[in-house]
């Protein structure tokens, strides 16, 4: 056992001797400070030590279109990459402790499941005892909450780091942003880490009302949405989105119509008059000559392509929800499309981890390179092998 390990190991071998009543009362607050005793003292008031997981809010309504939302949505691509790239688990919630968006890793998913430290489970004192979320909320201030010190033992085998989100201009708490892990993975860096977006957050609120997101989730069934809400829009004016998307620099008529139509003989005012009624949709956010974006906008396949760029496949797989704009007839478009699935097909088979395969399975069944790289991996006599070769057998 190297040294951080031993530290880690004492420090919580000294906090389960003051949880089972072996130090003074004193003690507590030399060996775990104020702010975890006194939440202790709360804890048992409120909360049953037999409990096992935090309650489920299932009536929570529909957070995506308030501004928190949006600067959320803003934000949490760059959290979860964080959290499955390092091992965690990140979550955000509101000012009641209730948990927004959740994003971890392979190897906390499971653990976090069975607590309920996924959406809509309720990380307040109240609810669960003593916790990093709960302690940010309460005290307003960044907090850390190391193994024995939760109050529930389902987590005492955790640690983590929360900070609150503040509106800037009102100073309002308006929820938190947790990163947590195994206590034996501890390191003061992930506090640092977790300000660091609890801030990023209340910049991007900051910013909502004065620059509005288009977000474009084409991975899939396509949609797009501003403001949080979603735009009705037809499938040729989803292809101009994308277009444009992909040429932020702006394209004149004439390159934008050979894009969309290739070599089919349709007119050039058909085209405009699509363009016209999309600005009318999207409040005037296109400019002319050349036709560009004049608002700001996040795109799934764009996040897809930068993670295969950066070699981030688990985080690749992670955003993956489907095929992209699979019936687009635009040439330019079905050339990405075909170049990204490609690419995305060669990642696949350099994976070596069977379960991150049998995951990306889960969300995405027809992924038939999955399937081959399983059956590539798997041992012949590996349960799961047999039903893949009837899957794969059936898909050709």
């Amino acid at each position: 056992m190297n040294n951080t390990s031993g530290r880690l190991a004492d420090r919580r071998r000294r906090i389960e001797s003051l949880r089972r009543g072996e130090r003074s009362t004193g003690e507590h607050i030399v060996v775990v400070g104020m702010d975890i005793a006194g939440s202790w003292q709360r804890s048992r008031e409120a909360v049953s030590e037999t409990c096992s997981a935090a309650p489920l809010d299932d009536t929570a309504p529909d957070w995506t279109g308030s501004a928190y939302g949006q600067a959320l949505v803003a934000c949490v691509d760059e959290l979860e990459t964080v959290a499955i790239e390092s091992g965690m688990v990140a979550a955000v919630s509101d000012a009641d402790g209730r948990l927004l968006w959740t994003g971890c890793s392979r190897n906390m998913r499971t653990r976090a499941e069975r607590v309920h430290f996924v959406p809509g489970g309720r990380w307040d004192e109240r609810s669960v005892g003593t916790n990093a979320l709960a302690l940010a909320l309460r005290h307003r201030r960044p907090a850390s909450v190391f193994s024995a010190e939760h109050f529930i033992p389902a987590v005492q085998d955790w640690v983590c780091y929360a900070a609150p989100v503040r509106d800037t201009i009102s100073g309002e708490v308006m929820g938190v942003v947790d990163l947590s892990t195994t206590w034996n993975r501890h390191s003061p860096l992930a506090l640092h880490a977790v300000e660091r977006f609890a801030e990023r957050v209340s910049q991007a609120l900051q910013g909502v009302s004065q620059a509005p997101v288009l977000r474009l989730r084409m991975l899939g069934t396509p949609q797009a949405s501003i403001h949080g809400k979603v735009l009705p829009l037809s499938p040729r004016q989803m292809e101009i989105l994308c277009l444009l998307a992909l040429h932020p620099e702006g394209m004149d008529l004439e390159r934008l119509h050979a894009a969309i139509y290739g070599d089919r003989t349709v007119g050039v005012a058909t085209l405009k008059t699509e363009v016209s009624q999309l600005r009318e949709r999207l409040g005037g956010a296109i400019g002319s000559r050349p036709y560009r974006l004049l608002v700001n906008w996040q795109a799934d396949f764009m996040d897809l392509e930068q993670a295969l760029n950066a070699g981030r496949v688990e985080a690749a797989l992670a955003g993956y929800r489907g095929g992209f704009l699979p019936r687009t007839e635009s040439p330019l478009l079905r050339t990405w499309r075909d170049c990204l699935e490609s690419r995305l097909s060669d990642a696949i088979f350099r994976i070596d981890d069977p379960d991150l395969l049998l995951a990306h399975l889960g969300q995405s069944p027809e992924a038939v390179d999955a399937v081959e790289r399983l059956v590539e991996l798997l041992p012949g006599d590996h349960p799961v092998r047999a039903r893949l070769l009837q899957t794969r057998d059936s898909q050709r």
